[in-house]
């Protein structure tokens, strides 16, 4: 295990991702700044402010050797060489921008606002809204999702309790997801069995696996003494990893859940 410190940035993480094609992480701020760390180097590759409160949300464009950042100002694209230009900065609405998702093939970047809204951004069409997802969530999006082995697809939860999955064909979801008996915070698509499951986690201190081909929950984890907060499935491994708001990590297996 290797411990970075942020000591010198003094603001607290707000957010984090890790570049899928070279060994660098990225992390956002309180403060509005953005810094890379390279973890065989070892050294902090540079740092730049991009806006003037917490950057929410973060992610690598590695494709186009980039990045993308919400803020409650707006997005803001910027190239991962972070001395050199910014791409573009645009607002996404009034309220601010709470979550972002790259599309793994297409110039596609989904992004969730406080309102409950959902936009869909075309990069090649100069950032240009091409779909709009209104009116459904009643709260605060909290994580989007693509689902890795159908990408026309995607996931997003909500602090109004539920999760939606969307097409990128229709402004209405698919279908809705119910169980949490408080806010959703994360989820993650993974696979089992060659069927598609979503583990998703909340602030009742639970995480659930949902079957979407049955479109229902089959098990509640419920050895939580703490709100769930972060759930990931390895890419590689039949693993599911859940974080709680204590600072706890735990390791399950996809196949077992044990």
């Amino acid at each position: 295990m290797k411990v970075i410190s942020v000591e010198r940035a003094r603001q607290e993480l707000y957010s984090i991702d890790a570049n899928p094609e070279k060994s660098w992480i990225i992390i956002g701020h309180s403060g509005g700044y953005v810094r890379i760390w390279d973890y065989v180097t070892q050294r902090w590759r540079g740092s730049i402010e991009i806006c003037r409160g917490p950057v929410n949300c973060i992610k690598f464009i590695a494709r186009k050797q980039w990045f993308v950042a919400g803020s409650s100002d707006g997005i803001h694209v910027q190239e991962e060489a972070i001395k050199k230009k910014k791409i573009q900065r645009f607002r996404a609405r009034v309220s601010s921008v709470t979550s972002l998702a790259v599309h793994p093939t297409k110039p596609y970047v989904v992004s969730s606002s406080y309102g409950g809204l959902i936009k869909l951004w075309d990069w090649d069409k100069g950032w240009e809204c091409i779909t709009t997802f209104e009116g459904e969530h009643s709260d605060v999006v909290c994580q989007l999702a693509f689902n890795p082995n159908d990408t026309n697809s995607f996931a997003s939860v909500s602090n109004d309790r539920t999760i939606k999955v969307w097409g990128l064909d229709s402004p209405k979801s698919h279908y809705t997801l119910s169980g949490h008996s408080d806010n959703v915070k994360c989820l993650d698509f993974f696979t089992r069995d060659d069927g598609q499951y979503l583990i998703t986690g909340s602030v009742d201190n639970t995480a659930k696996i949902w079957d979407l081909q049955k479109k229902t929950c089959i098990l509640t984890l419920e050895v939580f003494r703490s709100p769930v907060i972060y759930v990931f499935s390895h890419p590689n491994l039949p693993v599911l990893i859940t974080g709680t708001r204590n600072g706890i990590i735990y390791l399950w297996s996809s196949t077992d859940f044990r």
